[in-house]
């Protein structure tokens, strides 16, 4: 019993320094193991790799999926997520949740996070930026700066807090997040729900991930898949994303407003890391 104890210890211990990752999550399809030959009939649909290590359609794509992004005014993209948790032993631990993104560009937003172990709620309104946990009935905020990629960047840097599905706005506008990467591959064609997505793989040096993008209508993503490499068992985090472009969300609407009995607390920024560039 004791032993059991200390394994529950140490995973509510991950999860605590984990729970930001529900900002990227999805649904994952687990497939039971394959034959030889079943691996070899599957990748016979993957196109071997090019001697260049970058396939530039593969970039090309991701640079149509970014000027779709940032054309985008008034929009609600909700995402399905599963995040993987590493016991001390090796051990992979998944736990599912929701993402609820509705922005109004170029200075507001709302985030909502639900899951079993946490709900979270993120506000912008172009001149501060407030967390919120409902089941709580705390909130903290700072001084936000204009744009909702600076914003995103500070919460980042000087509080310790990543804001859900971020890349969405920074895709595009950050052309270091491009240079990065190392490796490129256009994998195949395939279906996420009812949606035929093409399917692309990326590799960066500290991690990997791969990016569905709708083929009909905008080239908007439809499932993000990150593995972090700098961790020996390489969790990953997924999302399955589906996007509403028709509802309006208003400016107003975004706004966050205490509910009675909320009580606001200090925000403390991050120590800086010393020699890290400021």
């Amino acid at each position: 019993m004791r032993k059991t104890n200390m394994r529950r210890e140490r995973l509510r211990e991950r999860l605590a320094v984990r729970t930001a990752g529900l900002a990227v999550l999805a649904g994952l399809w687990l497939a039971a193991p394959q034959s030889a030959t079943a691996q070899d009939d599957a990748s016979a649909d993957v196109a071997a790799p090019a001697a260049d290590p970058i396939d530039p359609d593969a970039m090309a794509a991701v640079d149509a999926m970014s000027a779709a992004l940032q054309k985008l005014v008034s929009f609600t993209v909700k995402s399905d997520a599963t995040n993987e948790v590493v016991l001390e032993d090796g051990q992979k631990i998944q736990f599912s949740g929701g993402v609820e993104l509705q922005v109004h560009r170029p200075s507001a937003f709302k985030v909502t996070t639900k899951a079993d172990t946490q709900s979270r709620e993120m506000y912008y309104d172009g001149k501060s930026f407030t967390i919120f946990a409902p089941k709580l009935g705390y909130f903290a905020s700072f001084a936000a700066p204009s744009t909702i990629g600076q914003t995103v960047d500070k919460a980042r840097t000087q509080f310790d807090i990543e804001v859900p599905l971020a890349d969405l706005f920074l895709w595009g506008t950050d052309q270091t997040i491009r240079s990065r990467v190392q490796a490129a591959l256009v994998v195949r064609p395939e279906t996420i729900g009812n949606r035929t997505c093409m399917h692309y793989a990326f590799r960066q040096e500290h991690v990997d991930w791969q990016v569905w993008i709708d083929q009909g209508g905008q080239p908007l993503p439809c499932k993000l898949v990150i593995t972090n490499r700098d961790d020996e068992a390489m969790p990953q985090y997924s999302a399955v994303l589906q996007w509403d472009l028709t509802t309006p969300v208003s400016v107003a609407q975004l706004a966050f407003t205490p509910p009675a009995g909320a009580h606001k607390i200090a925000i403390t920024e991050i120590p800086a890391v010393q020699g890290e560039a400021q």
